[in-house]
């Protein structure tokens, strides 16, 4: 077997598995440490909780921009990366 192919090949399982194992988070079963692990402040963590625990669970996405000190460019970052239950 050809050496070349096979880190090639193995490369290509790397990254293809890399891409499958980011997987969103659910705003409404998120912990404050899953939520700093995003980028967020605690702070910015504790609040979306205390927002969950106050007025339910999120609907969708965008009510995260309802947050005290959920900043536009904040929200713009984590968006794509966090999901409400469907």
């Amino acid at each position: 077997m050809n050496r070349g192919w096979l880190i090639a090949t193995s490369l290509v399982i790397l990254l293809v598995g890399g891409v499958r194992a980011q997987e969103k988070l659910n705003l409404n079963t998120a912990t404050t440490e899953q939520l700093v692990a995003l980028g967020l402040t605690d702070s910015q963590a504790g609040q979306i909780i205390a927002h969950r625990e106050k007025s339910g669970p999120f609907l969708q996405v965008d009510e995260l921009l309802a947050v005290q000190q959920m900043k536009k460019e904040t929200f713009e970052k984590i968006r794509d990366r966090v999901m409400v239950d469907e």
